[in-house]
């Protein structure tokens, strides 16, 4: 075993594989927070202190906090600040973490590992997966030959399309970025203008949107039929404003990847958490 030691601090399932995998991979890896999944060789510790001493890298989970205060840590029964852990970490240590900030620890060497591109990408395959799972759930007729509609086309929206348009759904996006109209007439699906949006959308039985900009408001809603599945894929505050959408079939789904293919999107983060402490030669 190498004498490198790296902490897991907090998390989901997600972080339980990572650990796993840097036991595997000969790493001293000491686990906080995150309690009731299986960690592989990884050990357990009782205490933050402990977890934390000697360790050169501190990885945290995606996202790194809900509040900015505490550490993401839904499995474990008590709290973990980000300044206790700030404090009882080396001063030298490497802190990743998903979505984290310099501001979250300041003077500390940090490093956003969800800012990898590849991560990123990689994201969009369980959460267009999960997406479809929901509209599957919440339609009463198949997905194939519903009529759906894209709301943006970033990486979310092209995984997405390409998925739906395999089940034999008939996909339109609505965008405004010329790129993404090229990109929308190489995957083959249609471009709805926003002007045209209103006139539109009373059309679609199932709707996705992945803008995280308040583009689905009061008048748009009102158009749209109660019974046509909203799902809102965008990070907070999403992209369907919660007050006028009372009555409308709307579903928040946020964090897709970690509840619907932990396994996987575990196995992508510890690829990616790895690649980096290789990239910073710390191991």
């Amino acid at each position: 075993m190498s004498n490198i030691k790296i902490a897991v601090i907090g998390g989901d399932r997600r972080q339980g594989v990572l650990a796993a995998a840097l036991a595997a991979s000969g790493y001293e890896c000491a686990v906080f927070a995150l309690d009731g999944v299986d960690i592989g060789g990884a050990t357990r510790c009782t205490e933050l202190e402990s977890a934390l001493c000697d360790a050169l890298a501190v990885v945290l989970p995606l996202p790194i906090s809900r509040d900015r205060r505490c550490v993401n840590a839904p499995l474990y029964g008590g709290e973990v600040t980000l300044e206790d852990v700030d404090r009882l970490a080396s001063p030298t240590a490497l802190f990743l973490g998903g979505m984290i900030k310099q501001e979250d620890f300041e003077g500390r060497w940090v490093h956003d590992y969800y800012a990898k591109e590849e991560l990123q990408l990689l994201n969009t395959i369980p959460t267009a997966e999960g997406a479809i799972a929901i509209a599957m759930e919440a339609l009463p007729t198949t997905v194939h030959g519903t009529k759906c509609l894209i709301m943006g086309l970033g990486r979310v929206g092209k995984t997405l399309a390409l998925a739906l348009k395999g089940l034999g759904a008939e996909v339109s996006v609505a965008t405004r970025n010329p790129k993404e109209k090229a990109v929308c007439r190489i995957l083959g699906v249609d471009v709805v203008e926003y002007p045209c949006l209103s006139k539109k959308i009373s059309g679609f039985g199932l709707i996705f949107n992945t803008v995280p900009a308040m583009l689905l408001t009061g008048e748009l809603l009102q158009r749209v039929k109660d019974s046509t599945p909203i799902i809102d894929l965008a990070t907070h505050p999403g992209g369907v404003d919660s007050a006028a959408a009372k009555g409308k079939n709307v579903i928040w789904a946020l964090g897709l990847p970690g509840k619907v293919a932990p396994v996987t999107a575990g196995e992508y983060i510890s690829k990616t958490v790895i690649g980096i402490l290789e990239e910073e030669k710390l191991i």
